[in-house]
This record gives C-alpha cells, sequence and structure tokens, in this order.
C-alpha cells in the first residue's frame, strides 16, 4: 500500500460528503441499513444499526478513495445538496448497481470486502 496515496485519501475522505443511510431487506429477508454515498458511485456499506453501517461506511471511503488513486481516477467533489432536493432511493440503487457492474477489479473487489 502507497503510504503517500493513502494519507491522501485520509484527507480527502475528511470532506463533507453527503451519505444515506436507510432500511432495506437482505435476499434472505433479514432487515438491514444500508448506508451509501452518491458522489462516490459504489461505496456503500450495510449494518445491523444505522449507526453500524455509517461507522463502517467511514472506514470503507477511505480504501475507496484510496483505489481510486491507485486506479488513476479524480476523486469527485462533495455536493452539497439543497433543502428542496429528493432522491429516489430505488432508482438511484438500480443505477448504482448498473456502474457497479462496471468498474474494473479493484474496485469492485473494495466493495464486496467492505459489505
Amino acid at each position: 500500500m502507497d503510504k503517500g496515496k493513502f494519507a491522501l485519501a485520509q484527507d480527502l475522505a475528511e470532506r463533507p460528503y453527503q451519505t444515506m443511510t436507510f432500511l432495506d431487506r437482505t435476499t434472505e429477508g433479514e432487515p438491514v441499513y444500508v448506508a451509501l454515498i452518491p458522489e462516490l458511485p459504489g461505496c456503500a456499506s450495510h449494518g445491523k444499526t444505522a449507526n453500524e453501517a455509517q461507522e463502517l461506511l467511514d472506514e470503507a471511503k477511505v480504501e475507496f478513495i484510496y483505489f481510486m488513486l491507485e486506479d488513476g481516477l479524480t476523486v469527485p467533489d462533495p455536493k452539497l445538496l439543497d433543502q428542496e432536493q429528493r432522491i429516489n432511493v430505488s432508482n438511484y440503487m438500480e443505477n448504482i448497481m448498473d456502474r457497479v457492474d462496471k468498474l474494473a477489479a479493484p474496485r469492485g473487489e473494495l466493495l464486496t470486502s467492505v459489505t
């Protein structure tokens, strides 16, 4: 692991990214909280509680950004949502899953390992 890139990833992860946390169900029908960052498609986590999902997302965000840097990708700036903006989560998740299928191997592996 490149220590310089990892330090940069940690710094970039401290920026004020918006997160979404919502209750979903596993394929077995069990409740699970999902947390994700809209500006970083594919960066997501899940947990038994909303807090656990958010804590795991905070960890995953650093690794996700690190692998973006490793792949030579530009890390998107955080975007602030205005108070009137609404997001349809089911359409958003469908779009995310389509994009995740097209990701390069290292980023796909990261998503698998943190969720």
